[in-house]
């Protein structure tokens, strides 16, 4: 991509015309990465799959303490009648695993963000049938210490992603503490972070 910039710009500044599509350099971006947190808070990723010809989706659950330790994940089964409701249930299981542990201050971060903008402005902007669920994960956030939302792009949620996809197959009803699944490593790893050999 830098190249073809590159290129690109120079073909521009030569009047010669461009033998490559160009992109400019507003639309170059570097892929955004799970970053660390304050060290009193643990950082909660979430994220769903789901599928409309099953109504049925996986939810991908991973928590991170202080310099991206991993602390837990889980991978869970769940129905649901929409995109928005998986996504909202993933929340929902990233507090029960969050409370199971018995943390108290927590980020949650997701990269969908009609549900983030939901929790953190309004839920009567969050869609319809999404509801019901949004209004179980607010409460739910209230009953920590303190609880903040975070929209973050995909790139900075993989760990969350791959536990919810399809393609984990072998991965279902699984809940790791202190060492992740092997196919979770090269994620964590990928992030620059800190993981149990």
């Amino acid at each position: 991509m830098a190249i073809r910039t590159a290129s690109g710009l120079f073909f521009e500044a030569n009047g010669v015309p461009a033998p490559v599509t160009t992109a400019s350099l507003s639309q170059v971006s570097q892929e955004v990465r799970w970053s660390p947190h304050p060290s009193h808070f643990f950082k909660v990723n979430v994220d769903a799959s789901w599928s409309l010809s099953s109504s049925s989706d996986f939810v991908g659950v991973v928590i991170r303490a202080k310099r991206g330790i991993f602390v837990a994940a889980r991978r869970e089964p769940n129905s649901a009648p929409s995109a928005a409701t998986a996504e909202a249930l993933a929340l929902v299981q990233g507090y029960e695993l969050t409370a199971e542990l018995g943390l108290g201050c927590i980020i949650v971060e997701s990269d969908f963000k009609d549900s983030i903008s939901a929790l953190s402005f309004s839920l009567e902007t969050g869609r319809w049938e999404a509801f019901p669920t949004l209004t179980v994960a607010k409460r739910f956030g209230k009953s920590f210490q303190d609880c903040r939302w975070t929209w973050v792009p995909r790139s900075a949620n993989r760990a969350a992603d791959l536990l919810a996809s399809r393609l984990c197959t072998e991965m279902c009803n699984f809940y790791w503490v202190i060492r992740p699944p092997s196919s979770l490593v090269h994620v964590l790893d990928k992030d620059g972070l800190p993981c149990p050999p």
